[in-house]
């Protein structure tokens, strides 16, 4: 039963709950829904027993980050050492909070952008460095390299980049990396490069990581992760990559805050990585999962563009001009059963935005279902 109070919810947690408890379709969640591999948990299985109390170096095993810098060069045509180049941490949100913390002081500048991760200015304000905001423009939610040419200054120490985006789906070009290079050429500006969904690109198109971009490599710290393309977000292992000088500082901030991620898991991953194929096929998957969400839409009220990566669809609806994405987001739950998350709060401050993220994670027929309902609109 919808409940009267249902104006109330706005944050992505308390709409997911909610969807859970209402029987909703529940295509709020930050995280994937699909399954594990049968193969990675019996691999888990295997090891859970006999290590379940021991520790991994606090960097990590050195035979899963070895697994990274060969799955690195496979993909990306260059290898990073792993014992002095690639760390592993206990999820990726760990990983952003000691970069920031070994590499920003107060009166640093920060520029992120937003829509954005709530992690990324919260994890730049506890170093005292300041947060300088880009917008991203809708319906694309393209780099406007112009806009961020303006804010750049010699305070400017950082840039954090994500893509394939968190939370539009939108991607980098060959063309933005170029115009990156030449806006940040001659300055001390360092690059947080956030490559999660690295592996969930559409369309035949290239992910565009910075390990590709040798000026760029030689100053970025590219942070990725196996939770979302392996699904196991409760097995928390995420990874950052950078010159050994870079992660020698990070590496004395990781030392301080916490404990490496646990040796079963990363035994576990090191064995499923041997196969290099288990990369191959996912982009496909969830493709087809995106083409299945958004079958027909184009002739309904639902106006889209066709996300480029991760399991995230954008869409809004056209001809209610006066309508927010919170307004939206409460219809949708109301009137057709859908949980979805309003744009709006990806953002620092209050925005005004007519966009709701739908997560198309879900098994086909449930993605059959919401393209029926969104249909109707």
């Amino acid at each position: 039963m919808i409940l009267d109070d249902i104006q109330k919810l706005s944050k992505p947690s308390a709409i997911a709950e909610y969807a859970r408890g209402a029987g909703l379709l529940n295509m709020a969640e930050n995280f994937s829904m699909e399954s594990c591999q049968p193969e990675l948990t019996g691999l888990l299985e295997k090891y859970i027993k006999p290590y379940a109390n021991e520790a991994s170096s606090k960097y990590g095993l050195l035979e899963l980050r070895s697994a990274i810098a060969q799955k690195t060069q496979q993909y990306y045509d260059y290898g990073y050492d792993p014992e002095q180049e690639i760390t592993i941490t206990h999820g990726v949100k760990p990983c952003i909070f000691a970069i920031m913390l070994a590499m920003l002081k107060e009166g640093d500048e920060v520029i992120i952008f937003e829509p954005a991760h709530k992690s990324y200015d919260a994890a730049i304000n506890i170093t005292g460095a300041k947060v300088v905001y880009v917008e991203l423009k809708g319906p694309e939610f393209r780099f406007n390299w112009e806009d961020v040419q303006k804010v750049v200054n010699p305070k400017t120490r950082m840039m954090i980049i994500n893509s394939p985006h968190f939370p539009t789906g939108s991607t980098l070009s060959e063309l933005d990396v170029l115009r990156l290079q030449k806006i940040i050429n001659g300055t001390n500006i360092l690059i947080l490069s956030d490559e999660s969904f690295e592996h969930l690109v559409f369309d035949k198109e290239m992910h565009q990581s910075f390990s590709l971009y040798p000026k760029l490599r030689e100053r970025s710290i590219i942070v990725s992760s196996f939770n979302e393309v392996f699904h196991i977000n409760n097995w928390h292992i995420g990874y950052c990559m950078a010159s050994a000088k870079i992660m020698a500082s990070i590496r004395k901030v990781i030392s301080l805050i916490g404990e490496g991620s646990g040796l079963p898991y990363q035994m576990a991953l090191v064995d499923y990585l041997e196969n290099n194929n288990n990369f191959k096929g996912l982009s496909k998957v969830y493709q087809h999962k995106r083409d299945l969400l958004l079958d027909g839409l184009e002739e309904s009220s639902i106006s889209f563009i066709p996300a480029q990566s991760s399991y995230y669809q954008l869409i809004s609806r056209n001809g209610k001009v006066d309508e927010t994405d919170v307004d939206f987001a409460h219809f949708l739950m109301k009137e057709k059963g859908i949980a979805g998350v309003p744009l709006s709060y990806y953002y620092h401050q209050k925005t005004k935005s007519k966009y709701v993220r739908l997560n198309f994670s879900l098994p086909d027929e449930d993605l059959i279902k919401a393209n029926q309902l969104l249909k109707s609109l």
